[in-house]
C-alpha cells in the first residue's frame, strides 16, 4: 500500500477515506475475538455490481473447520448498519445476532476439532464501493474504507481463506480485475458474468478486492526463474494505455529482480497485473495491485508486497513494517538494482523524512489508529531504513538469505517481527536484541561527533553520539569511515558501543586531508559532525627514548622513560590498545603479531613520543 511520497503534502488519503489534517483517525480495527476458533478453507462468492451503481448485492458460502471442540458459532465482520438478507445452512435458517460489527452465527450444533460446516450468508449495501470517474465513465471498487468489508467476512489476521471463487455480474462492456485467474466471462440474461477464481490462501483484510469499469486489458508476459512464462495483465482505462507503457515496461526487469533475490513469485501458476483506478494511492490487491498512478517507485512498492504482506502477512498490526517497511526497502533496492544513480536520492528522502522529528517507533504501540498504523515517517520510511541497516548489521549474504527462509518458513501464512529475527540471528550467528531493541521498539537516531587526527602512518579517531529520544540509552552500531587523500586511501568498520570510544586507522605514508564517515548511508542519523584534533608535539630526541627487545614477543622494557605513563599500540589493520607502563615495563599478552606503532603518552594523555615495533609469536 502506497501512502505518502506519491502525494503532494499527504494531506487527504483517498483510498482509505481518512483526511490527515495533522490530527490522528480513529479506527475500528478490533479482533474478532473469535477468529481463531475456525479455519475457513474455502468460499464461494456471488455478487451483482454496476459500476453507475453504488451498491452491491452478494450471496457467500463457507466451507469451514473448527480449530476447537464444542465449536457452537461462527462470527464474521460486517457493519452493524449493513443489511443482511438471510443466513442459512442449506435450507435452514440460523439464528444470529450483531454487535461491534461483526456477527455471531449460532450453528445450531457442536463441532469438534476438524470436523466440518457450510453455511449461506446473503446480504446487500448501497454507498460502500469506491465509485470514481474517468474520462466520465463510472468506475467502482471495494476497497473504500480499510475498517469496512465489503461483504461479511473474517477480517482478521489469524486466518486465511485457503482458496476463493468470486462470480462477479455486470453489465456489458464491464470488465473486473480481480484476484488469481481469470476462467471465463459467460453472458446470460444480457448481463456479463466473471468467473474468477484463487487457489492461494489470502488474507482478507484488504487483499480480497474487486475493480470494475469499461478497461482495456494489456497482456505481457515475464520469464521466470524455473523457466515458465508468467501472464502478465495491465488492466487500465482506455484513454491511459499509450501514456502508461513506458512505466508498465519496467515490471518484467522488477519481477525477475525480486525472484532473484526473495525466491519465487508466490503465484506464480496464476497471474501478476495492475488495475487502474482513479484513488491518489495503491492498493497491493493479491496478484493485481489498484493503481492510482504508474512510476517505477510505485510499482516495485506494490509487487514488493506479494512477497511481504501478502504471501508472508505481518501476524499482528503492530508488525506491520514487515509489509509497508519492506515492500518500501525492496522497492529501493530495485532502484540499487536497475537504476543506480537514484539510490542516493532515496536514501537521502528516507533520512529527510525519518529525522524531521525527533521519536517515534516502527513498532506501532496503537493498533486502533490507523495514522499511527499507516505513519509514512515511521511504518514506511523508518521501517525502510530498519531493513536498509539490518542489511549492514549481518551483511549481504546473510541478510538476503534469511529474507528467502523467512519467505518460505512462513509460506502463505502470518509472521512476526521476531520471526524476522530469529531467521536473520540463525543464518548471520549474530544476536540482534539489542539492535531491535533500539531500532524496533525504541524511538529517534543518532547524531555522531568524529574527533580525529593523524599519527605518522595512522588516524586515531573518537567516536561520541547523541541520542535524539530518551528511549535509546545507545545506538551500538557498526561505523563505517574512509581516510581521504585524492581519494580514499583506507576504510574500516568499527565497532561502537560507548562514549568517546578510540579507534586507530592504519594510512600508511598518506598523509590525511579528510575524514569520511558513512558515505553509503547506511546508518540512519542526522547533524554528525567531524573535527580535526589539532596536538602540539613536543620536539623529541627520539634517539633518547630506547624500546629492547624490537622485536619482541612478551613484554618491551623502556629505557629513558622519563614521564611515560601509557602506550597506545596500534596494528597495522587499525586495531589499537592501550597499556599502562609499570616500571618501565609493558606487557603484550594479547597482541597479535605484526608492525606496530606506539605512541607514549604521559599522565596528562599528552603525546610525547611515538617509535615502530615488530610483535612476534
Amino acid at each position: 500500500m502506497n501512502l505518502r511520497n506519491y502525494l503532494p503534502g499527504l494531506l487527504v488519503i483517498n483510498f482509505l477515506s481518512i483526511t490527515f489534517n495533522g490530527l490522528s483517525q480513529t479506527t475500528p480495527i478490533t479482533r474478532n475475538f473469535a477468529a481463531a476458533e475456525t479455519d475457513v478453507y474455502y468460499q464461494d462468492m456471488h455478487v451483482e455490481i454496476d459500476p453507475a451503481i453504488n451498491k452491491v448485492a452478494g450471496e457467500i458460502t463457507y466451507y469451514f473447520t473448527s480449530r476447537i471442540d464444542q465449536l457452537n458459532r461462527f462470527v464474521v465482520d460486517y457493519a452493524d448498519n449493513l443489511p443482511i438478507l438471510f443466513i442459512r445452512r442449506g435450507n435452514t435458517d440460523l439464528s444470529y445476532s450483531r454487535s461491534d460489527d461483526l456477527i455471531t452465527i449460532d450453528l445450531g450444533k457442536s463441532l469438534m476439532i476438524d470436523e466440518h460446516d457450510t453455511l449461506n450468508i446473503s446480504y446487500e449495501s448501497e454507498g460502500t464501493l469506491r465509485q470514481e470517474l474517468h474520462a466520465g465513465t463510472p468506475v467502482i471498487s471495494t476497497d473504500k474504507d480499510l475498517d469496512i468489508l465489503w461483504y461479511p467476512g473474517k477480517r482478521d489476521l489469524a486466518d486465511k481463506v485457503d482458496s476463493v471463487d468470486l462470480y462477479v455480474t455486470t453489465p456489458p462492456g464491464q470488465y473486473v480485475a480481480g484476484n488469481g485467474t481469470l476462467k471465463g466471462i459467460e453472458e446470460i440474461g444480457g448481463k456479463w458474468i466473471h468467473h474468477w477464481q484463487h487457489r492461494h490462501p489470502i488474507a482478507t483484510t484488504y487483499l480480497l478486492e474487486l475493480a470494475i469499469t469499461n478497461y482495456t486489458i494489456v497482456q505481457d508476459s515475464v520469464l521466470l526463474k524455473d523457466g515458465t512464462m508468467l501472464p502478465l495483465y495491465y488492466y487500465l482505462y482506455p484513454e491511459s494505455v499509450t501514456a502508461l507503457s513506458t512505466e508498465l515496461a519496467a515490471t518484467p526487469d522488477i519481477l525477475q529482480f525480486f525472484e532473484n533475490h526473495f525466491g519465487p513469485y508466490p503465484f506464480a501458476d496464476e497471474k501478476y497485473g495492475y488495475a487502474q483506478y482513479t484513488a491518489g494511492g495503491a492498493l497491493e490487491v493479491q496478484t493485481i495491485p489498484f493503481m492510482g498512478f504508474f512510476n517505477f517507485e510505485v510499482i516495485a512498492h506494490e509487487m514488493a508486497h506479494q512477497w511481504f504482506g501478502n504471501n508472508v502477512t505481518f501476524g499482528s498490526w503492530s508488525d506491520i513494517w514487515l509489509s509497508e517497511g519492506m515492500a518500501e526497502y525492496l522497492a529501493g533496492l530495485a532502484t540499487e538494482a536497475l537504476r543506480p544513480s537514484a539510490w542516493n536520492t532515496v536514501k537521502t528522502s528516507k533520512i529527510n523524512s525519518i529525522t524531521s522529528q525527533p521519536g517515534g517507533s516502527v513498532h506501532v504501540n496503537d493498533t486502533t489508529d490507523l495514522g499511527v498504523i499507516f505513519n509514512g515517517r515511521l511504518t514506511y520510511d523508518k521501517g525502510f531504513y530498519l531493513a536498509h541497516m539490518l542489511r549492514w548489521e549481518v551483511g549481504d549474504s546473510a541478510f538476503f538469505l534469511a529474507c528467502r527462509n523467512s519467505l518460505q518458513d512462513h509460506d502463505a501464512s502470518f509472521a512476526r517481527t521476531r520471526d524476522f529475527q530469529d531467521h536473520l540471528e540463525a543464518v548471520s550467528g549474530i544476536t540482534l536484541d539489542e539492535f531491535f531493541d533500539d531500532w524496533f521498539y525504541g524511538e529517534g537516531y543518532p547524531s555522531y561527533t568524529i574527533n580525529w587526527e593523524q599519527q605518522q602512518d595512522s588516524v586515531i579517531l573518537w567516536i561520541d553520539q547523541v541520542q535524539s529520544d530518551p528511549s535509546v540509552s545507545y545506538f551500538e552500531m557498526p561505523v563505517p569511515i574512509a581516510a581521504y587523500r585524492f581519494g580514499v586511501v583506507a576504510d574500516t568498520v568499527f565497532q561502537h558501543t560507548y562514549e568517546h570510544q578510540r579507534f586507530a586507522m592504519y594510512v600508511g605514508t598518506n598523509t590525511i586531508s579528510q575524514i569520511l564517515f558513512d558515505q553509503d548511508k547506511w546508518i540512519l542519523s542526522k547533524g554528525n559532525k567531524i573535527i580535526k584534533v589539532i596536538t602540539a608535539i613536543p620536539s623529541l630526541d627520539m634517539d633518547s627514548l630506547v624500546i629492547y627487545p624490537n622485536p619482541a614477543s612478551h613484554f618491551i622494557e623502556l629505557s629513558n622513560v622519563g614521564s611515560i605513563d601509557e602506550i597506545d599500540f596500534i596494528h597495522a589493520s587499525g586495531i589499537c590498545i592501550s597499556r599502562v607502563v609499570t616500571d618501565k615495563h609493558v606487557s603484550l599478552e594479547g597482541l597479535l603479531p605484526g608492525q606496530y606503532t606506539l605512541v607514549m603518552r604521559d599522565r596528562n594523555n599528552a603525546i610525547v613520543s611515538r617509535h615502530s615495533l615488530i610483535v612476534q609469536q
